[in-house]
């Protein structure tokens, strides 16, 4: 991550396990992408694809010519998972310090008492309409509206930028200065103004500089999905969440009808799937945190007049923590629709998570439901990690091993690969799960940052595989059962 030292560290503690006994990365099955014409672009061939036929998808792949290309949804996305961290960060700064004193220097400053200009128009939660018991939110909150608020309230923030031009964590300006120049954010929110964007809800109320459960509900009227992002880890109680390998066979898996393939045992990460699986405090019903965001996406999906009807695709994502989260939403939101569950009625068919280095978040018996879905062609998971990122890996080795709860030997990934290199083209694996041993080195910490994400996936050696869709990524991964 790109944002403090922290999440620097928590990256090298929280690096993912899977059922695995030796030190070197697996590929389950490698995807060879060649340039052979597709009336949709490029797409990979494999043998193992003609030979499990029969084992592919229920999920019609003709559909697959009215979808976006990954070369869009990979850069979007991404955007959006990086977005979670500055926007919570840019609100965090006006709840401490609205209304407070301070002063210009620590001992002989200036006093004075901070008055943001129209905070609302970030923090809708305290606007006069009546609440949705299913959001934070009481309106929705459009890029322009984040522009102004910047426009007007910049000598309240520092937007710190390294030699590469990349912005670090957001600070309170104590100096109150006054800037001309406008902020990284608010070109980036420019561009995401001209896809139409608006956040439907964003909900960070009960977390602080420390961490805890943050995403944002956002609506592409452009692009036509629903996208469910989840932030990243943080600080210190982030890491004791992701630490937590012992395996939770319940939440998720709390009924016979949640189990499809017999003989199981289920398991996913304990503190992954407590922050999806805590009651929600503020909760006007008492619900888990995941039953609330289900039922705010599905009430969009079945209400909101600019959805309504017009084919929207659902999307989940997330960067590191954040993508565990964004997998194990996903892929219960799909169970739900598996069963014909009244929660995720209006939800589309199919559920698309596409995450940046994510750990693993299951043992094998996970993957085995997981991979029943997507099966099914109710789930699907584009999986983004680069070459040296030990967070997306399996088998924790010391000293990290030091720091974690539970065996992290019992997990394994889910989904199509795409692992990023720095100077080559992507490897297309399915699952492809990669040992920590095999990925350490000197620069590990960097290449997990959000920075170098942005650099590998801009990579033009990418691009012809960015031309398929994830249906043709999925097409050519085969049978999903290795």
């Amino acid at each position: 991550m790109k944002y403090s030292s922290i999440s620097i560290l928590c990256a090298a503690l929280t690096a993912s396990a899977s059922a695995f006994v030796s030190p070197f990365s697996v590929a389950k099955r490698t995807v060879a992408v060649a340039p052979i014409a597709h009336e949709n672009g490029f797409r990979p061939t494999t043998t193992a694809a003609a030979a499990n036929q029969q084992c592919r998808s229920n999920y019609s792949f003709l559909k697959a010519a009215q979808e976006d290309s990954l070369d869009v949804v990979i850069h979007d996305l991404l955007k959006i998972s990086d977005f979670v961290y500055q926007f919570a960060n840019v609100r965090r700064i006006v709840k401490e310090n609205d209304g407070k004193q301070r002063s210009t220097s620590r001992w002989f400053g200036k006093k004075y008492t901070v008055a943001f200009d129209t905070p609302a128009l970030i923090r809708t939660q305290d606007g006069a309409q009546e609440q949705s018991k299913d959001k934070l939110l009481k309106y929705v909150i459009t890029p322009d509206a984040i522009k102004e608020f910047m426009e007007l309230n910049r000598k309240w923030y520092k937007e710190p930028v390294d030699e590469d031009g990349n912005a670090g964590d957001w600070e309170f300006d104590k100096t109150v200065t006054e800037k001309n120049e406008s902020f990284l954010l608010e070109a980036a929110v420019e561009e995401a103004a001209k896809d139409n964007m608006k956040i439907v809800d964003y909900d960070d109320e009960f977390c602080k500089g420390k961490g805890g459960l943050v995403y944002g509900v956002v609506v592409n009227l452009t692009r036509k999905w629903i996208t469910v992002a989840f932030r990243g880890t943080i600080g210190s109680t982030d890491l004791m969440a992701d630490r937590d390998f012992r395996l939770d066979h319940e939440s998720l898996f709390d009924s016979e009808d949640d189990i499809f393939v017999s003989g199981g045992k289920p398991g996913t990460h304990m503190g992954f799937t407590t922050y999806l699986c805590d009651e929600k405090k503020g909760d006007q019903d008492g619900r888990k945190c995941l039953d609330r965001i289900l039922a705010c996406v599905n009430e969009e999906f079945k209400s909101n007049p600019d959805v309504v009807g017009k084919d929207f695709d659902l999307y989940v994502t997330g960067h590191s923590l954040g993508g565990g989260l964004a997998n194990l939403f996903a892929f219960k939101a799909a169970q739900l629709k598996a069963n014909n569950d009244e929660s995720v009625k209006y939800l589309p068919e199919k559920i698309t998570a596409l995450t940046y280095a994510s750990p693993c978040v299951g043992n094998d018996d996970y993957n085995k439901e997981f991979q029943y879905l997507e099966k099914k062609g109710n789930l699907r998971h584009i999986r983004i990690a680069n070459e040296g990122d030990v967070v997306p890996t399996n088998n924790i080795i010391p000293p990290a091993s030091l720091a974690i709860k539970g065996n992290t030997k019992l997990y394994t990934q889910n989904g199509v690969n795409l692992h990023l290199h720095a100077d080559k083209e992507v490897e297309v694996d399915y699952r492809a799960t990669k040992s920590c041993w095999s990925q350490t080195s000197l620069s590990s910490l960097d290449n997990h940052m959000v920075t170098e994400y942005y650099k590998r996936v801009e990579l033009l050696a990418n691009k012809k595989v960015y031309q398929q869709t994830v249906e043709e990524l999925y097409n050519a991964a085969g049978d999903f059962t290795n």
